[in-house]
């Protein structure tokens, strides 16, 4: 007689063991006490799981290889969508591999068989996902029509303004105390987060034409559901144990309103901003994600056990409304120095955000008219012109200081004992800082780049097309020779990078 599968696993697990080839205590050591045994969040054995993503995968590199790639599917793909996967891709593979460390790091601190056997799986899920992503990039950059981009994406992430803020929010998986690190990446980004990314915009990518996307996004997350399950379980573990509860608490809203402050501000200019096909508004998509099926029919639930829905959630959800269109505006000022064509909006398009974010126009209408009209590198201005001063950006989250408007900006102005000034973009972030300032002591865009000038920026970061003189980002998605910046109408500008903060008078600083 088959044993059942229960009995099989019940039977594997009687069979862990501790390694002798390092000292437990030494390794990744956890504030959080787990309890020795627990419910098994996968019942999938380790050598069943591989075979299984093995099939999935030859059927997402065969579809990539074979059928989309002899449609020319990428040369149907909406031009402005086709830009804002340089950074999405290139950030989120990131992610992935942050991702992977963290899993890694719980086999080594979880003394719990059943957590670390979903932890070992995840890993190798990981390991495929930072594998997938990366081909993806390579797949674009052979077959785009305008791949220039696609090839920096590595690059970006530790030198573009946005790239920044990206790097420093999935440096949270890993970077901490591991069950930290859990929180960050299976209870938060995982669940929360990984919807309004792999399913909404999947959607949005085959609304304008993208078909490979959705071949990896998809396999992404059906990999996801499961991470959940971990999350679940690893949360309901740490929950067990009362002494847990008051650490919990905090790293649960800190893990949170890290997520929030980049990924909902950067998937709402994606969304929003990116697509010239429109399924719904990000205000749409964070509403039923994030506020209703996370926040409302997972966290909430967990009260009577002792965590409590994040103490900043009614403030991310004021965010929403106006961030991504703060972020989009900003980010695009900034365009020279990104490696991707940031496109200028249309009557329709201030159609679609009159519709969607009622009173829109009189906030970014003005702008968004003058980006359109410098387009035109025979004018001879940038969009950054249009600013008095740039935003300084947050110490905490790397974003700059214009949430929720740049006109009702929360913005914070701090000075420490040794003289250095900060900026903090909310009260959370400031919070978050004041609990562990030796966390967040990194220097922001501006501080890197003070004083240099904004064509020596370019040249040196290597933003230049093959043609060594044409710029990878530009205002717009034109193709013609005659609408593409070159460096010499950079050098023209004459325009030097500046640290706000180095500007303001000293008054408007408090002390920490």
């Amino acid at each position: 007689m088959t044993a059942s599968v229960t009995a099989q696993h019940e039977k594997i697990k009687a069979f862990d063991w501790e390694p002798s080839y390092f000292h437990r205590d030494a390794l990744y050591p956890t504030k959080y006490k787990i309890p020795p045994r627990t419910k098994d969040p996968f019942r999938t054995l380790v050598r069943e799981y591989v075979g299984m993503e093995e099939e999935k995968d030859d059927r997402q590199y065969g579809a990539l290889e074979d059928a989309l790639s002899r449609m020319n599917n990428s040369a149907q793909v909406e031009p402005r969508f086709m830009e804002v996967l340089k950074p999405v891709l290139a950030f989120v593979d990131f992610g992935e591999y942050a991702a992977m460390k963290c899993t890694a790091m719980l086999i080594d601190t979880v003394q719990n068989p059943e957590l670390r056997q979903g932890f070992l799986a995840q890993m190798i899920d990981e390991v495929r996902h930072t594998n997938q992503e990366a081909y993806l990039m390579r797949y674009f950059a052979k077959h785009a029509p305008d791949p220039a981009g696609f090839n920096s994406g590595f690059m970006m992430r530790a030198n573009d303004p946005i790239g920044r803020p990206g790097r420093a929010v999935f440096e949270a998986f890993m970077n901490d105390d591991p069950i930290t690190n859990s929180l960050n990446l299976q209870v938060v980004a995982e669940t929360a987060y990984t919807n309004p990314l792999f399913v909404a915009l999947t959607e949005v990518a085959a609304a304008n034409g993208d078909q490979a996307t959705p071949s990896v996004f998809l396999s992404v997350q059906s990999d996801e559901a499961r991470h959940m399950a971990n999350g679940y379980a690893t949360l309901a573990a740490v929950l067990s144990e009362p002494e847990n509860l008051p650490m919990l608490q905090e790293d649960f809203d800190t893990a949170f309103w890290r997520q929030h402050a980049f990924i909902d501000n950067f998937l709402g200019g994606v969304n929003d901003y990116f697509s010239k096909v429109r399924v719904k508004s990000y205000k749409e998509f964070w509403q039923q994600w994030v506020c209703e099926d996370w926040a409302g029919s997972y966290i909430e639930r967990l009260e009577p056990f002792g965590l409590q829905v994040p103490r900043w959630i009614h403030d991310a959800k004021r965010h929403v409304e106006w961030g991504g269109h703060s972020a989009a505006m900003v980010s695009a000022a900034l365009w020279p120095v990104h490696a991707w064509r940031s496109d200028y909006m249309t009557e329709e398009d201030f159609a679609f955000f009159e519709d969607k974010y009622p009173g829109w126009e009189g906030y970014y209408g003005d702008f968004w008219k003058a980006y359109r009209e410098m387009a035109d590198p025979r004018k001879g201005h940038l969009a950054l012109e249009l600013f008095p001063a740039m935003p300084p950006i947050c110490r905490v989250c790397q974003m700059p200081c214009v949430f929720p408007r740049p006109d009702t900006n929360e913005v914070r102005l701090s000075i420490d004992t040794a003289g250095q000034r900060h900026a903090f973009c909310s009260e959370a972030c400031q919070h978050i800082f004041r609990q562990a300032p030796e966390r967040h002591c990194g220097m922001t865009w501006w501080e890197v780049n003070d004083g240099v000038e904004l064509s020596r920026y370019i040249e040196d970061g290597g933003l230049l097309r093959s043609d060594g003189r044409t710029l990878m980002g530009q205002p717009h998605v034109h193709t013609d020779e005659r609408w593409l910046w070159t460096i010499d109408d950079i050098r023209r500008t004459g325009i030097v990078i500046q640290d706000p903060l180095k500007t303001l008078p000293a008054e408007a600083f408090t002390e920490i």
